[in-house]
C-alpha cells in the first residue's frame, strides 16, 4: 500500500496541474504590440491578444507538460511548455518572403487569376452553417458637439414658466456640449447560423457605463424629456408627432422614451441583429462589404510578398480604389494552395465615406458614415474548412437632428380641454463604435428546435472591470481604457 501511494505521489509531482491565470504581452522585434495573436493549449482551448497585444490564459486543468503554441500570420510561431511559460513579454519575428524566393519553380499567378480562384472556391473553403460560441466586446464613444432642448408650447405652462424652464435647460446644455463619454459592453453568446437566419442565446453580459455622464443620444434626450413629461396625464394616451409625421396614435406617457441606459435587461434581438450584420459585412459573399473581392473592376492590386502562418503560405495583396465608386483600401491574405482568404484588413480610402443622408434644411436630419475599418481572421478547422475566428469592426458616424416632438392627448368623453406639449430638440454628435467578435468554438449544425432563444437577457452593471466574472471563459483581455474606467 505504501508503494502504491508513493507511485501516485511521484506521478503528480511529475505532472503538476496548473490552476492559475497568466497575463502577458506579445510584441514584435521593434517592441510594438501585435494584436490578434493566437495562443493555443491543446485542440480545444485558445485565446487571442487584444489590440494592445495583451492576452489572458486560464490554465486550469492543464499540466506543466502541455504546450502553449503562439501563432500569427506574418510571424514565426513559438511553442513553450506550460511550466516554462512564465515571461511577461514574448517577441515574435517576421516571417515574410519575396515572391521570387517562394515560386522559383511554380507558376506565379496574376492578380486576376488569384481572385478568380478565390471566388471559385468560396463554397468549398468556408462554413456556412453551424453553432458558434462568441465573445463580443462593444466599445462606444459619444462626443456632443452641440445640443439644444426647449419647451416650445405647453397647455400646462404659461409663457413665463416656459421661459424659466428653457433657461434651466440652456444651462444644462452648456455643461455637456463639447464633452464626450465612453461605455463598454461584453457579451458571451451562442450563435446558431443557418443558410437563411441567425439566432442567439445570451450566456452572460456586462456593461461598464457612467450613467450620470452618459452622452448617448437616447440618454441625453431621455433625461431632458423625462424632466417635463410629468405635466402630462399619466392615465391618458397621446398622439406623438414629429414635424408633419405621426409616430404613434395611442401612446402611454410612461412608455415614451423610456431611458434604457440603466435597464437590467437587454433585448436578445438587438444583440442578434448586431452580430448578424457584422458577420454579413465581413463574410466571403457577394452581399457583404467585400466589393474588392467580388466587384474588383474599381480597384488596383499589387502582390507585396508572401507571409506564413505555421506552414501555410499566403499571397499578401494590397488594393486601393481607381474609381470614385470604389470605397476601400487595404490588404488581403490568400492561401497559395487552396485560395482561401485567411485574413482581411480594410478601411475607407482617403476621401471616401459610407452612407449619407442630408435633409438638414428640409427635415432637420443629417447623417454621414465617415469612418469604417475592419480586420477579419479565418481559421482552418480539422476538416480543412475555414471558420470565422475574429472580427474587429469600427464605425464612425456624424449625426445632426433638429426636430420637434409634439404630444397631443387623446380625449375621452369626460375630457374637454386640449392638452399638448411641444418640444424642440437639436443634437449634433460624433459617434464612434468598435465591435470585436472572438469565435471561441464551432460545432456542426445541431437540431434547430433544441436551440434556446429568449427575448431578454440579464445585464450585470459594473462600477469597474471585474476579471473574475469571465473566469474560465476564453475572452479578450481588457484594454487599458477599460482597466482605468470607473463609474464613481
Amino acid at each position: 500500500m505504501r508503494q502504491l501511494t508513493l507511485i501516485f505521489v511521484l506521478f503528480f509531482i511529475g505532472n503538476t496541474v496548473f490552476s492559475q491565470t497568466i497575463t502577458g504581452k506579445i510584441v514584435d522585434t521593434s517592441d510594438n504590440p501585435i494584436p490578434y495573436v493566437t495562443l493555443q493549449i491543446g485542440p480545444n482551448y485558445g485565446v487571442i491578444t487584444n489590440e494592445e497585444g495583451v492576452f489572458t490564459l486560464e490554465t486550469d486543468n492543464f499540466s506543466d507538460s502541455d504546450t502553449v503554441s503562439i501563432s500569427c500570420l506574418g510571424y514565426k510561431s513559438l511553442d513553450f511548455q506550460l511550466s516554462n511559460f512564465t515571461k511577461l513579454t514574448y517577441v515574435l519575428e517576421d516571417s515574410i518572403s519575396e515572391l521570387s524566393e517562394v515560386f522559383i519553380t511554380n507558376k506565379l499567378l496574376s492578380i486576376e487569376e488569384i481572385l478568380e480562384n478565390v471566388r471559385a472556391n468560396v463554397s468549398k473553403n468556408y462554413a456556412t452553417a453551424g453553432k458558434q460560441t462568441v465573445f463580443m466586446r462593444q466599445s462606444s464613444n459619444f462626443k456632443l458637439k452641440d445640443f439644444g432642448f426647449d419647451v416650445a408650447k405647453s397647455s400646462n405652462f404659461n409663457k413665463s414658466t416656459i421661459k424659466e424652464i428653457n433657461k434651466n435647460f440652456e444651462e444644462m446644455s452648456k455643461g455637456i456640449v463639447n464633452s464626450s463619454s465612453n461605455q463598454f459592453e461584453d457579451t458571451l453568446l451562442d450563435l446558431l447560423h443557418t443558410a437563411d437566419s441567425t439566432q442567439s442565446h445570451i450566456i452572460k453580459a456586462t456593461k461598464l457605463v457612467n450613467i450620470d455622464k452618459d452622452l448617448s443620444t437616447g440618454a441625453v434626450n431621455g433625461k431632458m424629456i423625462k424632466s417635463v413629461l410629468n405635466v402630462l396625464d399619466s392615465s391618458a394616451t397621446y398622439k406623438l408627432k414629429t414635424g408633419l409625421f405621426t409616430i404613434e396614435d395611442s401612446l402611454k406617457v410612461g412608455k415614451v422614451f423610456k431611458d434604457e441606459t440603466n435597464s437590467k435587461t437587454g433585448k436578445t434581438s438587438t444583440i442578434n441583429n448586431t452580430v448578424a450584420n457584422i458577420i454579413k459585412n465581413n463574410s466571403l459573399s457577394e452581399n457583404s462589404k467585400l466589393e474588392f473581392i467580388f466587384g474588383d473592376k474599381g480597384y488596383d492590386y499589387s502582390i507585396d510578398g508572401i507571409s506564413y502562418i505555421n506552414e501555410d503560405a499566403t499571397y499578401n495583396i494590397s488594393f486601393k480604389p481607381n474609381k470614385r465608386s470604389a470605397k476601400y483600401e487595404g490588404k488581403m491574405y490568400v492561401n497559395t494552395s487552396d485560395f482561401a482568404v485567411v485574413k482581411l484588413e480594410y478601411q475607407f480610402a482617403e476621401d471616401r465615406s459610407g452612407q449619407k443622408v442630408n435633409m438638414k434644411f428640409l427635415l432637420g436630419i443629417k447623417f454621414e458614415e465617415n469612418a469604417y475599418r475592419s480586420t477579419v481572421i479565418f481559421k482552418k478547422n480539422e476538416n480543412n474548412i475555414y471558420d470565422l475566428y475574429f472580427i474587429s469592426q469600427e464605425n464612425g458616424n456624424y449625426v445632426y437632428l433638429n426636430r420637434s416632438l409634439k404630444f397631443i392627448r387623446n380625449n375621452t368623453a369626460a375630457q374637454k380641454d386640449k392638452q399638448y406639449l411641444k418640444l424642440d430638440i437639436m443634437i449634433e454628435q460624433d459617434f464612434k463604435a468598435k465591435s470585436e467578435l472572438f469565435f471561441i468554438d464551432h460545432n456542426p449544425l445541431a437540431n434547430v428546435s433544441d436551440f434556446e432563444v429568449t427575448e431578454e437577457y440579464p445585464i450585470t452593471f459594473l462600477s469597474k472591470y471585474d476579471a473574475s466574472i469571465w473566469k474560465n471563459y476564453s475572452v479578450l483581455s481588457p484594454v487599458q481604457d477599460i482597466i482605468n474606467y470607473k463609474t464613481d
